[in-house]
Protein backbone atom coordinates (compact mmCIF):
# COMPACT_ATOMS: atom_id res chain seq x y z
CA UNK A 1 0.00 0.00 0.00
CA UNK A 2 2.84 2.33 0.92
CA UNK A 3 4.65 1.55 -2.38
CA UNK A 4 1.46 2.30 -4.30
CA UNK A 5 1.16 5.70 -2.60
CA UNK A 6 4.76 6.59 -3.45
CA UNK A 7 4.15 5.61 -7.07
CA UNK A 8 1.08 7.86 -7.28
CA UNK A 9 2.98 10.82 -5.83
CA UNK A 10 5.80 10.40 -8.37
CA UNK A 11 3.30 10.25 -11.25
CA UNK A 12 1.57 13.38 -9.96
CA UNK A 13 4.86 15.32 -9.79
CA UNK A 14 5.78 14.26 -13.31
CA UNK A 15 2.44 15.47 -14.62
CA UNK A 16 2.81 18.75 -12.69
CA UNK A 17 6.26 19.58 -14.09
CA UNK A 18 5.21 18.60 -17.60
CA UNK A 19 2.21 20.95 -17.35
CA UNK A 20 4.52 23.71 -16.15
CA UNK A 21 6.73 23.30 -19.19
CA UNK A 22 9.54 21.22 -17.72
CA UNK A 23 10.47 18.27 -19.83
CA UNK A 24 8.61 19.77 -22.82
CA UNK A 25 9.49 17.99 -26.07
CA UNK A 26 11.85 19.90 -28.37
CA UNK A 27 9.16 20.09 -31.04
CA UNK A 28 6.85 21.82 -28.60
CA UNK A 29 9.63 24.30 -27.72
CA UNK A 30 10.07 25.05 -31.41
CA UNK A 31 6.35 25.63 -32.00
CA UNK A 32 6.06 27.84 -28.92
CA UNK A 33 9.26 29.71 -29.83
CA UNK A 34 7.94 30.47 -33.32
CA UNK A 35 4.66 31.71 -31.82
CA UNK A 36 6.54 34.00 -29.40
CA UNK A 37 8.68 35.26 -32.28
CA UNK A 38 5.57 36.00 -34.36
CA UNK A 39 4.12 37.88 -31.37
CA UNK A 40 7.37 39.94 -31.19
CA UNK A 41 8.18 38.56 -27.74
CA UNK A 42 11.78 38.05 -28.77
CA UNK A 43 13.36 37.44 -25.36
CA UNK A 44 10.84 34.69 -24.61
CA UNK A 45 11.33 33.28 -28.11
CA UNK A 46 15.10 33.10 -27.62
CA UNK A 47 14.79 31.01 -24.44
CA UNK A 48 12.39 28.54 -26.08
CA UNK A 49 14.35 28.31 -29.33
CA UNK A 50 17.63 27.69 -27.48
CA UNK A 51 15.97 24.66 -25.89
CA UNK A 52 14.63 23.59 -29.29
CA UNK A 53 18.13 23.80 -30.79
CA UNK A 54 19.54 21.74 -27.93
CA UNK A 55 16.82 19.11 -28.40
CA UNK A 56 16.91 19.18 -32.23
CA UNK A 57 20.42 20.24 -33.29
CA UNK A 58 19.70 19.22 -36.90
CA UNK A 59 16.57 21.40 -37.19
CA UNK A 60 17.14 24.16 -39.74
CA UNK A 61 13.88 25.83 -38.64
CA UNK A 62 15.05 26.08 -35.02
CA UNK A 63 18.39 27.52 -36.20
CA UNK A 64 16.67 30.05 -38.49
CA UNK A 65 14.18 31.40 -35.96
CA UNK A 66 16.78 31.60 -33.19
CA UNK A 67 19.06 33.56 -35.52
CA UNK A 68 16.17 35.87 -36.47
CA UNK A 69 15.24 36.41 -32.81
CA UNK A 70 18.81 37.43 -32.03
CA UNK A 71 18.75 39.76 -35.04
CA UNK A 72 15.59 41.45 -33.75
CA UNK A 73 17.29 42.10 -30.39
CA UNK A 74 20.34 43.49 -32.29
CA UNK A 75 22.60 40.70 -31.00
CA UNK A 76 24.03 40.28 -34.47
CA UNK A 77 27.14 38.31 -33.49
CA UNK A 78 24.91 35.69 -31.85
CA UNK A 79 22.58 35.60 -34.85
CA UNK A 80 25.27 34.75 -37.41
CA UNK A 81 26.10 31.11 -36.49
CA UNK A 82 22.41 30.11 -36.28
CA UNK A 83 21.57 31.70 -39.64
CA UNK A 84 24.58 29.95 -41.15
CA UNK A 85 23.33 26.64 -39.74
CA UNK A 86 19.91 27.37 -41.22
CA UNK A 87 21.57 27.56 -44.66
CA UNK A 88 23.62 24.40 -44.21
CA UNK A 89 21.20 22.02 -42.46
CA UNK A 90 18.66 19.97 -44.39
CA UNK A 91 16.32 21.18 -45.60
CA UNK A 92 17.96 24.63 -45.92
CA UNK A 93 15.71 27.61 -45.13
CA UNK A 94 15.14 29.64 -48.28
CA UNK A 95 15.38 33.08 -46.65
CA UNK A 96 18.36 32.25 -44.44
CA UNK A 97 21.00 33.37 -46.99
CA UNK A 98 19.59 36.87 -47.51
CA UNK A 99 19.12 37.28 -43.75
CA UNK A 100 22.69 36.13 -43.20
CA UNK A 101 23.92 38.74 -45.69
CA UNK A 102 21.83 41.44 -43.98
CA UNK A 103 23.45 40.65 -40.61
CA UNK A 104 26.92 40.81 -42.16
CA UNK A 105 25.90 44.24 -43.54
CA UNK A 106 24.75 45.39 -40.09
CA UNK A 107 28.05 44.23 -38.60
CA UNK A 108 29.98 46.15 -41.29
CA UNK A 109 31.57 42.91 -42.55
CA UNK A 110 31.13 44.14 -46.07
CA UNK A 111 33.76 42.00 -47.79
CA UNK A 112 32.21 38.84 -46.33
CA UNK A 113 28.76 40.06 -47.37
CA UNK A 114 29.97 40.52 -50.96
CA UNK A 115 31.34 36.95 -51.01
CA UNK A 116 27.97 35.53 -49.96
CA UNK A 117 26.15 37.82 -52.41
CA UNK A 118 28.33 36.41 -55.21
CA UNK A 119 27.43 32.87 -54.07
CA UNK A 120 23.71 33.75 -53.97
CA UNK A 121 23.88 35.22 -57.49
CA UNK A 122 25.54 32.08 -58.86
CA UNK A 123 22.86 29.90 -57.26
CA UNK A 124 20.08 32.36 -58.22
CA UNK A 125 18.99 32.24 -54.58
CA UNK A 126 16.33 34.79 -53.61
CA UNK A 127 17.35 37.19 -56.42
CA UNK A 128 15.25 40.15 -55.19
CA UNK A 129 16.73 40.28 -51.68
CA UNK A 130 20.19 39.43 -52.99
CA UNK A 131 20.04 42.40 -55.37
CA UNK A 132 18.74 44.67 -52.59
CA UNK A 133 21.54 43.82 -50.17
CA UNK A 134 24.10 44.09 -52.95
CA UNK A 135 22.97 47.67 -53.48
CA UNK A 136 23.02 48.44 -49.74
CA UNK A 137 26.54 47.03 -49.36
CA UNK A 138 27.76 49.13 -52.29
CA UNK A 139 26.26 52.26 -50.71
CA UNK A 140 28.06 51.54 -47.47
CA UNK A 141 31.29 51.13 -49.43
CA UNK A 142 30.73 54.62 -50.93
CA UNK A 143 29.98 53.22 -54.39
CA UNK A 144 26.62 54.88 -54.92
CA UNK A 145 26.89 54.96 -58.69
CA UNK A 146 27.25 51.15 -58.77
CA UNK A 147 24.48 50.61 -56.19
CA UNK A 148 21.59 52.01 -58.22
CA UNK A 149 21.36 49.16 -60.77
CA UNK A 150 20.95 46.29 -58.23
CA UNK A 151 18.48 48.38 -56.21
CA UNK A 152 16.44 48.97 -59.37
CA UNK A 153 16.49 45.23 -60.01
CA UNK A 154 15.30 44.51 -56.45
CA UNK A 155 12.30 46.86 -56.66
CA UNK A 156 11.27 45.34 -59.99
CA UNK A 157 11.53 41.74 -58.76
CA UNK A 158 9.69 42.27 -55.47
CA UNK A 159 7.15 45.11 -54.96
CA UNK A 160 7.60 44.72 -51.19
CA UNK A 161 11.14 46.05 -51.57
CA UNK A 162 10.12 49.03 -53.70
CA UNK A 163 9.84 51.57 -50.88
CA UNK A 164 13.16 50.63 -49.29
CA UNK A 165 14.89 50.52 -52.67
CA UNK A 166 13.51 53.91 -53.76
CA UNK A 167 14.62 55.43 -50.47
CA UNK A 168 18.14 54.00 -50.89
CA UNK A 169 18.31 55.15 -54.51
CA UNK A 170 17.19 58.61 -53.35
CA UNK A 171 20.10 58.69 -50.87
CA UNK A 172 22.47 57.73 -53.68
CA UNK A 173 21.30 60.62 -55.85
CA UNK A 174 21.34 62.95 -52.83
CA UNK A 175 24.94 62.04 -52.01
CA UNK A 176 25.93 62.59 -55.63
CA UNK A 177 24.27 66.03 -55.60
CA UNK A 178 21.66 64.90 -58.14
CA UNK A 179 18.90 66.59 -56.20
CA UNK A 180 16.10 66.50 -58.79
CA UNK A 181 16.49 62.73 -59.17
CA UNK A 182 16.73 62.33 -55.39
CA UNK A 183 13.51 64.27 -54.85
CA UNK A 184 11.59 62.02 -57.26
CA UNK A 185 12.80 58.89 -55.47
CA UNK A 186 11.93 60.23 -52.02
CA UNK A 187 8.51 61.23 -53.33
CA UNK A 188 7.99 57.67 -54.61
CA UNK A 189 9.10 56.22 -51.27
CA UNK A 190 6.45 58.28 -49.47
CA UNK A 191 3.65 57.11 -51.79
CA UNK A 192 4.12 53.39 -51.05
CA UNK A 193 3.29 53.69 -47.35
CA UNK A 194 2.86 57.29 -46.16
CA UNK A 195 2.51 56.26 -42.49
CA UNK A 196 5.78 54.30 -42.28
CA UNK A 197 8.97 55.50 -40.59
CA UNK A 198 10.77 55.17 -43.92
CA UNK A 199 8.25 57.51 -45.52
CA UNK A 200 8.79 60.03 -42.71
CA UNK A 201 12.54 60.02 -43.35
CA UNK A 202 11.98 60.30 -47.11
CA UNK A 203 9.60 63.22 -46.53
CA UNK A 204 12.26 65.03 -44.49
CA UNK A 205 14.79 64.68 -47.30
CA UNK A 206 12.21 65.81 -49.85
CA UNK A 207 11.41 68.89 -47.75
CA UNK A 208 15.11 69.64 -47.29
CA UNK A 209 15.63 69.48 -51.06
CA UNK A 210 12.54 71.61 -51.76
CA UNK A 211 13.55 74.23 -49.20
CA UNK A 212 17.12 74.13 -50.42
CA UNK A 213 16.43 74.80 -54.09
CA UNK A 214 17.78 78.35 -53.72
CA UNK A 215 21.13 77.17 -52.32
CA UNK A 216 21.53 74.71 -55.19
CA UNK A 217 21.32 77.40 -57.88
CA UNK A 218 24.67 77.74 -59.67
CA UNK A 219 24.90 81.49 -59.01
CA UNK A 220 23.74 83.00 -55.72
CA UNK A 221 23.98 86.60 -54.57
CA UNK A 222 23.29 87.80 -51.03
CA UNK A 223 23.21 91.47 -50.06
CA UNK A 224 23.25 92.42 -46.39
CA UNK A 225 22.63 95.83 -44.80
CA UNK A 226 23.22 95.98 -41.04
CA UNK A 227 23.25 98.72 -38.46
CA UNK A 228 23.79 98.73 -34.74
CA UNK A 229 25.84 99.83 -31.77
CA UNK A 230 29.15 98.53 -30.43
CA UNK A 231 29.64 99.47 -26.77
CA UNK A 232 33.42 99.07 -26.90
CA UNK A 233 34.55 99.47 -30.47
CA UNK A 234 38.16 100.28 -29.57
CA UNK A 235 38.35 97.47 -26.96
CA UNK A 236 39.04 99.84 -24.09
CA UNK A 237 40.57 97.97 -21.10
CA UNK A 238 38.49 97.49 -17.96
CA UNK A 239 41.10 99.29 -15.92
CA UNK A 240 40.90 102.97 -16.91
CA UNK A 241 44.53 103.40 -15.88
CA UNK A 242 45.52 101.72 -19.13
CA UNK A 243 43.31 103.95 -21.30
CA UNK A 244 43.79 107.50 -20.01
CA UNK A 245 41.91 110.30 -21.66
CA UNK A 246 39.46 108.05 -23.51
CA UNK A 247 35.81 108.82 -22.96
CA UNK A 248 33.04 106.58 -24.28
CA UNK A 249 34.58 103.74 -26.32
CA UNK A 250 31.32 102.94 -28.12
CA UNK A 251 30.08 103.79 -31.58
CA UNK A 252 27.12 103.29 -33.88
CA UNK A 253 27.96 101.44 -37.07
CA UNK A 254 26.71 100.61 -40.54
CA UNK A 255 27.95 97.42 -42.20
CA UNK A 256 27.02 96.57 -45.80
CA UNK A 257 28.03 93.22 -47.25
CA UNK A 258 27.87 91.43 -50.58
CA UNK A 259 28.39 87.72 -51.16
CA UNK A 260 28.52 86.12 -54.62
CA UNK A 261 28.76 82.33 -54.80
CA UNK A 262 29.19 80.20 -57.89
CA UNK A 263 28.59 76.46 -57.42
CA UNK A 264 27.75 74.66 -60.67
CA UNK A 265 26.10 71.25 -60.30
CA UNK A 266 27.78 68.43 -62.16
CA UNK A 267 26.23 65.09 -63.04
CA UNK A 268 28.91 63.02 -61.38
CA UNK A 269 31.44 63.18 -58.58
CA UNK A 270 33.26 66.42 -59.36
CA UNK A 271 32.60 69.47 -57.17
CA UNK A 272 33.40 73.14 -57.61
CA UNK A 273 32.54 76.31 -55.73
CA UNK A 274 33.90 79.84 -55.90
CA UNK A 275 33.23 82.86 -53.70
CA UNK A 276 33.62 86.62 -53.73
CA UNK A 277 32.73 88.50 -50.55
CA UNK A 278 32.75 92.21 -49.76
CA UNK A 279 32.40 93.60 -46.26
CA UNK A 280 32.67 97.12 -44.91
CA UNK A 281 32.27 98.88 -41.58
CA UNK A 282 31.53 102.58 -41.15
CA UNK A 283 31.33 104.19 -37.69
CA UNK A 284 30.09 107.38 -36.09
CA UNK A 285 33.17 107.53 -33.83
CA UNK A 286 36.83 106.53 -34.19
CA UNK A 287 36.47 106.80 -37.93
CA UNK A 288 40.22 107.21 -38.54
CA UNK A 289 41.11 103.94 -36.76
CA UNK A 290 38.12 101.63 -37.18
CA UNK A 291 36.46 102.19 -40.58
CA UNK A 292 37.41 99.20 -42.69
CA UNK A 293 36.71 97.29 -45.88
CA UNK A 294 37.61 93.78 -47.04
CA UNK A 295 37.51 91.72 -50.23
CA UNK A 296 37.70 87.92 -50.25
CA UNK A 297 38.13 85.52 -53.16
CA UNK A 298 38.06 81.74 -52.65
CA UNK A 299 38.04 78.68 -54.91
CA UNK A 300 37.15 75.18 -53.73
CA UNK A 301 37.38 72.32 -56.28
CA UNK A 302 36.65 68.83 -54.99
CA UNK A 303 35.66 65.22 -55.58
CA UNK A 304 32.69 63.40 -54.09
CA UNK A 305 33.22 59.73 -53.22
CA UNK A 306 29.61 59.27 -52.03
CA UNK A 307 29.30 59.82 -48.33
CA UNK A 308 32.81 61.28 -48.30
CA UNK A 309 34.29 64.22 -50.22
CA UNK A 310 37.66 65.95 -50.47
CA UNK A 311 38.11 69.56 -51.59
CA UNK A 312 41.11 71.87 -51.94
CA UNK A 313 40.78 75.43 -50.64
CA UNK A 314 42.62 78.51 -51.86
CA UNK A 315 41.45 81.81 -50.34
CA UNK A 316 42.75 85.38 -50.39
CA UNK A 317 41.48 88.30 -48.30
CA UNK A 318 42.56 91.92 -48.49
CA UNK A 319 41.70 94.17 -45.54
CA UNK A 320 41.71 97.95 -45.92
CA UNK A 321 41.72 100.17 -42.84
CA UNK A 322 41.28 103.91 -42.46
CA UNK A 323 44.56 104.23 -40.64
CA UNK A 324 47.75 106.22 -40.34
CA UNK A 325 51.07 104.88 -39.05
CA UNK A 326 51.79 108.12 -37.23
CA UNK A 327 51.54 108.30 -33.46
CA UNK A 328 48.67 110.79 -33.86
CA UNK A 329 46.60 109.59 -36.85
CA UNK A 330 45.22 112.03 -39.34
CA UNK A 331 41.45 112.40 -38.93
CA UNK A 332 41.13 112.52 -42.72
CA UNK A 333 43.22 109.43 -43.37
CA UNK A 334 42.01 107.34 -46.28
CA UNK A 335 41.59 103.59 -46.50
CA UNK A 336 44.98 101.92 -46.81
CA UNK A 337 46.25 98.37 -47.20
CA UNK A 338 46.22 96.88 -43.72
CA UNK A 339 46.33 93.08 -43.99
CA UNK A 340 46.59 90.48 -46.73
CA UNK A 341 45.59 87.00 -45.66
CA UNK A 342 46.11 83.79 -47.68
CA UNK A 343 44.77 80.37 -46.65
CA UNK A 344 45.37 77.06 -48.44
CA UNK A 345 44.48 73.53 -47.42
CA UNK A 346 42.20 70.53 -47.79
CA UNK A 347 38.63 70.06 -46.58
CA UNK A 348 37.36 66.55 -45.79
CA UNK A 349 33.61 65.99 -45.34
CA UNK A 350 31.89 62.82 -44.18
CA UNK A 351 28.14 62.17 -44.15
CA UNK A 352 28.34 60.02 -41.03
CA UNK A 353 24.57 59.46 -41.00
CA UNK A 354 21.82 61.02 -43.12
CA UNK A 355 21.56 63.83 -40.54
CA UNK A 356 25.14 64.17 -39.28
CA UNK A 357 28.08 65.74 -41.09
CA UNK A 358 31.70 65.71 -39.96
CA UNK A 359 34.17 68.15 -41.50
CA UNK A 360 37.95 68.45 -41.11
CA UNK A 361 40.23 71.16 -42.48
CA UNK A 362 44.03 71.00 -42.57
CA UNK A 363 45.83 73.99 -44.01
CA UNK A 364 48.26 76.86 -43.78
CA UNK A 365 47.91 80.63 -43.28
CA UNK A 366 50.07 83.53 -44.35
CA UNK A 367 49.39 87.02 -42.97
CA UNK A 368 51.16 90.20 -44.05
CA UNK A 369 50.43 93.53 -42.35
CA UNK A 370 50.97 96.98 -43.84
CA UNK A 371 51.33 100.44 -42.27
CA UNK A 372 52.14 98.94 -38.89
CA UNK A 373 52.95 101.47 -36.18
CA UNK A 374 56.05 99.62 -34.98
CA UNK A 375 57.84 101.06 -31.96
CA UNK A 376 60.09 97.99 -31.84
CA UNK A 377 60.70 95.14 -34.29
CA UNK A 378 59.24 92.68 -31.76
CA UNK A 379 55.78 94.14 -32.52
CA UNK A 380 55.84 93.00 -36.18
CA UNK A 381 52.71 90.87 -36.74
CA UNK A 382 53.58 89.36 -40.14
CA UNK A 383 53.02 85.62 -39.70
CA UNK A 384 52.78 82.17 -41.20
CA UNK A 385 51.51 79.02 -39.53
CA UNK A 386 49.31 75.90 -39.67
CA UNK A 387 45.54 76.06 -39.29
CA UNK A 388 43.01 73.27 -38.70
CA UNK A 389 39.46 72.70 -37.56
CA UNK A 390 37.09 69.84 -36.80
CA UNK A 391 33.34 70.43 -36.94
CA UNK A 392 30.18 68.38 -36.47
CA UNK A 393 26.66 69.35 -37.57
CA UNK A 394 23.43 67.56 -36.72
CA UNK A 395 20.31 68.43 -38.74
CA UNK A 396 17.58 67.47 -36.29
CA UNK A 397 14.79 69.27 -38.20
CA UNK A 398 14.37 70.72 -41.69
CA UNK A 399 16.30 74.01 -41.37
CA UNK A 400 17.09 73.18 -37.75
CA UNK A 401 20.60 72.20 -36.74
CA UNK A 402 23.16 72.03 -33.95
CA UNK A 403 26.87 72.35 -34.63
CA UNK A 404 30.08 72.19 -32.63
CA UNK A 405 33.58 73.08 -33.75
CA UNK A 406 37.20 73.07 -32.59
CA UNK A 407 39.76 75.41 -34.23
CA UNK A 408 43.52 75.51 -33.91
CA UNK A 409 46.02 77.85 -35.49
CA UNK A 410 49.51 79.12 -34.94
CA UNK A 411 50.86 82.57 -35.73
CA UNK A 412 54.59 82.24 -36.21
CA UNK A 413 55.26 85.95 -36.34
CA UNK A 414 58.29 88.00 -37.34
CA UNK A 415 57.87 89.94 -34.10
CA UNK A 416 58.25 87.75 -31.04
CA UNK A 417 55.59 89.64 -29.04
CA UNK A 418 52.78 88.25 -31.26
CA UNK A 419 53.97 84.66 -31.73
CA UNK A 420 51.17 82.44 -30.34
CA UNK A 421 49.09 79.26 -30.50
CA UNK A 422 45.31 79.60 -30.36
CA UNK A 423 42.61 77.04 -29.50
CA UNK A 424 38.90 77.74 -29.88
CA UNK A 425 35.79 75.74 -28.97
CA UNK A 426 32.42 76.92 -30.27
CA UNK A 427 28.83 75.74 -30.71
CA UNK A 428 25.71 77.08 -32.40
CA UNK A 429 22.07 76.15 -32.84
CA UNK A 430 19.36 77.18 -35.31
CA UNK A 431 15.80 76.32 -34.21
CA UNK A 432 12.63 76.87 -36.30
CA UNK A 433 10.02 78.53 -34.09
CA UNK A 434 6.85 78.39 -36.18
CA UNK A 435 5.00 75.25 -37.34
CA UNK A 436 5.40 74.52 -41.03
CA UNK A 437 1.80 75.56 -41.83
CA UNK A 438 2.24 78.94 -40.12
CA UNK A 439 5.72 79.49 -41.58
CA UNK A 440 4.31 78.93 -45.08
CA UNK A 441 2.11 82.01 -44.58
CA UNK A 442 4.09 84.22 -42.19
CA UNK A 443 7.61 83.21 -43.20
CA UNK A 444 10.12 81.09 -41.35
CA UNK A 445 11.20 82.39 -37.94
CA UNK A 446 14.35 81.00 -36.36
CA UNK A 447 16.07 81.41 -33.02
CA UNK A 448 19.82 81.40 -33.39
CA UNK A 449 22.30 81.12 -30.54
CA UNK A 450 26.05 80.61 -30.35
CA UNK A 451 28.84 80.56 -27.81
CA UNK A 452 32.58 80.17 -27.86
CA UNK A 453 35.73 80.03 -25.79
CA UNK A 454 39.22 80.80 -27.06
CA UNK A 455 42.55 80.62 -25.33
CA UNK A 456 45.78 81.89 -26.81
CA UNK A 457 49.18 81.22 -25.29
CA UNK A 458 52.06 83.42 -26.44
CA UNK A 459 55.51 81.99 -26.97
CA UNK A 460 57.89 84.59 -25.59
CA UNK A 461 58.09 86.57 -22.40
CA UNK A 462 57.77 90.34 -22.39
CA UNK A 463 57.77 93.21 -19.90
CA UNK A 464 54.45 94.86 -19.07
CA UNK A 465 52.57 96.62 -16.29
CA UNK A 466 50.28 94.39 -14.26
CA UNK A 467 47.08 95.49 -12.48
CA UNK A 468 49.15 96.74 -9.56
CA UNK A 469 51.10 98.99 -11.95
CA UNK A 470 54.26 96.99 -11.31
CA UNK A 471 56.46 95.88 -14.18
CA UNK A 472 56.57 92.11 -14.57
CA UNK A 473 58.01 89.66 -17.09
CA UNK A 474 55.68 86.90 -18.25
CA UNK A 475 54.32 85.14 -21.30
CA UNK A 476 51.03 86.65 -22.38
CA UNK A 477 47.92 84.46 -21.91
CA UNK A 478 44.50 85.48 -23.30
CA UNK A 479 41.10 83.95 -22.61
CA UNK A 480 38.15 85.09 -24.74
CA UNK A 481 34.49 84.25 -24.07
CA UNK A 482 31.63 85.13 -26.41
CA UNK A 483 27.91 84.41 -26.61
CA UNK A 484 25.16 85.60 -28.94
CA UNK A 485 21.43 85.18 -29.42
CA UNK A 486 19.26 86.39 -32.26
CA UNK A 487 16.22 86.03 -34.48
CA UNK A 488 16.13 85.48 -38.22
CA UNK A 489 12.76 86.08 -39.89
CA UNK A 490 12.18 85.33 -43.58
CA UNK A 491 9.66 88.09 -44.18
CA UNK A 492 9.06 87.14 -47.80
CA UNK A 493 10.87 84.81 -50.15
CA UNK A 494 14.57 85.76 -50.37
CA UNK A 495 14.19 88.68 -47.92
CA UNK A 496 15.04 88.26 -44.26
CA UNK A 497 15.27 90.35 -41.09
CA UNK A 498 18.14 89.73 -38.67
CA UNK A 499 18.30 90.79 -35.01
CA UNK A 500 21.23 89.87 -32.78
CA UNK A 501 22.89 90.61 -29.46
CA UNK A 502 26.47 89.54 -28.77
CA UNK A 503 28.60 89.72 -25.63
CA UNK A 504 32.40 89.38 -25.60
CA UNK A 505 34.65 89.17 -22.55
CA UNK A 506 38.42 89.11 -22.79
CA UNK A 507 40.63 88.11 -19.86
CA UNK A 508 44.41 88.38 -20.01
CA UNK A 509 47.36 88.52 -17.67
CA UNK A 510 48.22 91.73 -19.58
CA UNK A 511 45.59 94.23 -18.33
CA UNK A 512 45.71 96.26 -21.53
CA UNK A 513 44.02 93.31 -23.31
CA UNK A 514 41.16 92.84 -20.80
CA UNK A 515 37.80 94.24 -21.85
CA UNK A 516 34.04 93.68 -22.14
CA UNK A 517 32.01 94.42 -25.25
CA UNK A 518 28.27 94.42 -26.05
CA UNK A 519 27.14 94.54 -29.69
CA UNK A 520 23.55 95.04 -30.88
CA UNK A 521 22.82 94.46 -34.59
CA UNK A 522 19.73 94.74 -36.80
CA UNK A 523 19.66 94.29 -40.54
CA UNK A 524 18.14 92.83 -43.66
CA UNK A 525 19.41 90.22 -46.10
CA UNK A 526 18.27 90.04 -49.69
CA UNK A 527 19.02 87.00 -51.86
CA UNK A 528 18.78 86.75 -55.63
Amino acid sequence: MQKKSVFLVVCFLCLFFAAAGYGRPAGDDLDQGIKQYAAENYDEAIELLKKARAGQPQSSAAAYYLGMAYKQTTEYDKALPHLEDAMMLAPPVKDALSQYISVLYLLDRLDQAEQWIEKAEKENSDPANTAYWKGMVLIKKNRCADAIAPLEKARQLDPKLAQSADYAIGLCHYNQNELEKARERFKAAVVYDPASDLAANARRYQEAIDEGLFPTRPLRVTLGLYGGYDSNLILKPRNDTFAPGIGSPGSAFFKPSLRVEFAPRFEGPWLLSALYAFNAAYHSSFVHSEDAMSHTVAVLPGYNFGRFSVSLLAAYTSYLLRTDPDMFPDENANLKRYLEYVTTGAVFKLLATPNNILEVFLGYDKKEFYHQNLTVAAENRDAVGPRAYLSWTWFFLPRGFVSARYDYNEDRTDGVYWDNKLHRLSASVNIPVLPAAVAAKAGGLYVQAACGFSFANYTYERNFLNDDLVFTTEKRRDRLYDASVGLNWEIVKNLGLVLQYKFIRSDSNMPVFTYDDHIWTAGIEFKI
